[in-house]
């Protein structure tokens, strides 16, 4: 399966011919408060299978865990494509709302369901882990 995605002002694209390792909803703080909503979706794949056409800029930050979380956005319209949490080490999550096809996103798991507001509870039937995913 490829993903394929852009940023919404179209200066950016990327796109992973490698399929999905997992595919999830993340309900942590920094997702939240960067997506300005109750959670992410997020297709991970390989970073090495990642490529992208136009400028990129990236935000390193300390995550709630301790480690680092790199986002990686367009520096024109400032849309998040994907982030790197060292936590996750090859993995580049993209997130779902910026792929082309979004029907091809099936939530496996959720993260951080404890940080979950009461206004976006996780979606059920998913496996469900309290922190990152393991």
């Amino acid at each position: 399966m490829s993903f394929k995605g852009h940023c919404l002002c179209g200066a950016v694209h990327y796109e992973s011919s490698a399929p999905a390792v997992f595919m999830g909803n993340c309900y942590c703080v920094d997702c939240r408060r960067e997506s300005g909503s109750g959670h992410i979706a997020a297709v991970a794949v390989p970073d090495l299978t990642l490529t992208t056409t136009g400028e990129t800029k990236d935000f390193t930050k300390p995550s709630d865990s301790g480690q680092t979380i790199r986002n990686t956005f367009c520096p024109i319209c400032a849309t998040t494509l994907f982030t790197h949490p060292s936590g996750l080490p090859g993995l580049a999550l993209i997130r779902a709302g910026t792929l082309e096809n979004a029907e091809q996103v099936a939530p496996q798991i959720n993260m951080y369901t404890t940080s979950a507001p009461s206004w976006d509870k996780p979606a059920p039937g998913l496996k469900d882990f309290p922190g990152m995913a393991s």
